[in-house]
């Protein structure tokens, strides 16, 4: 018996070592840099790429007060092996009409395109595009996408396998019984922007769902499954889920397990072992701004990192993504503080596994 019991302990243990086990990571603070530089004054809705070069680039919507006539979008970025960011200048500017929620895509070819909305109201937003060949250096002049599209709403798009680009987009209209809906962009011609044809739509399935949903952060759990995060006026995260890459996705529902938020807006990340995260507002106000990680099995949102906090006033609305310095792992989030900066923040991780 004793060596029967032992032989199956021999076993388990062979089979336990070859299994790779995914630790909970560790994130530590790193730096903070601002990137905004007074203009407006106020600032919000950053957004934060990597570019082929080396090159870190972000822009976000600045002027007297956020849908303000004077609201243009302002861009910066930092050269490869430099600590300095450039001196923000304005990529968008619409005489008289305010601009909002400008997201940065980068193509397979190394091509740098900036979406942003344009218009009085969020309710008539028009979807805007401009290009640029050298990095952000130059651009071409703006250019509206086709009518029915807005393009990303606020969160990073996905290029596809396929070669087409997925972006996470909604509408907020000023009347109905769920005024606030979530829907999905595709571009099958990526760099074409403007000719309709190349253009599709797909939203959550049975769309009786009572959450009032923008906003959605795309993650690609890779083989055609992707799972969108977004806030609500529910004050909970809600989730969608697609197995057909984007082209159908499941209904609308509250984040299981549950996640709070109070309305504001958040971003969604994959870690290496396949563990995911948020970054958003945790509670019922803007106060603090945290990383959090869902447990290995499902079952709960701990916390990764405290991203920052402030007494009054606001941190929000984060642009976050995976990079390396020197071949450590870190994260990066750009996010804004009390409507007056625009902060980047970067944080060592450890323990990512596999």
């Amino acid at each position: 018996m004793l060596r029967a019991r032992t032989a199956i302990l021999t076993i388990l243990a062979l089979l336990l070592g070859g299994c790779t086990v995914a630790s909970k990571p560790m994130a530590a603070f790193r730096s903070e840099t601002v990137l905004s530089d007074g203009f407006g004054p106020e600032c919000h809705a950053s957004n934060l790429v990597k570019l082929p070069d080396g090159s870190l680039a972000a822009a976000w919507f600045s002027g007297t007060k956020e849908g303000a006539n004077d609201v243009v979008i302002r861009f910066t970025r930092q050269q490869p092996g430099s600590s300095q960011w450039k001196r923000p200048v304005t990529i968008a500017v619409h005489p008289g009409v305010p601009c909002w929620n400008p997201v940065l895509f980068v193509s397979a070819n190394g091509s740098l395109t900036l979406f942003y909305k344009a218009s009085k109201r969020i309710p008539d937003w028009e979807g805007w595009f401009s290009q640029s060949t050298d990095g952000g250096l130059t651009w071409s002049s703006a250019r509206r996408l086709p009518a029915g599209f807005l393009g990303p709403i606020r969160c990073h798009a996905l290029a596809r396998p396929d070669g087409s680009v997925l972006f996470g987009s909604s509408t907020e209209v000023a009347t109905g019984t769920k005024p606030w809906r979530v829907h999905f962009e595709r571009c099958t011609q990526p760099g074409d922007w403007s000719a309709v044809a190349h253009w599709s739509r797909s939203a959550p399935a049975d769309d009786s769902s009572p959450l009032n949903a923008i906003q959605p952060a795309l993650v690609d759990h890779g083989a055609g499954r992707l799972v969108a995060y977004a806030r609500t006026r529910e004050g909970v995260v809600a989730r969608t889920e697609s197995s057909d890459d984007g082209r159908s996705w499941s209904p609308l529902r509250p984040a299981q397990p549950r996640q709070a938020n109070p309305n504001s807006g958040l971003d969604a990340l994959l870690l290496p072992a396949g563990q995911t995260v948020l970054v958003l507002n945790p509670g019922p106000n803007r106060l603090q701004l945290d990383a959090v990680l869902l447990s290995a099995d499902g079952h709960a949102w701990t916390s990764l990192i405290r991203i920052d906090e402030v007494t009054k006033g606001e941190v929000s609305y984060p642009s976050a993504f995976l990079d390396s310095e020197q071949g450590v792992p870190v994260l990066r989030v750009s996010y804004t503080r009390n409507r007056r900066e625009i902060i980047l923040r970067t944080f060592t991780l450890s323990g990512l596994g596999q």
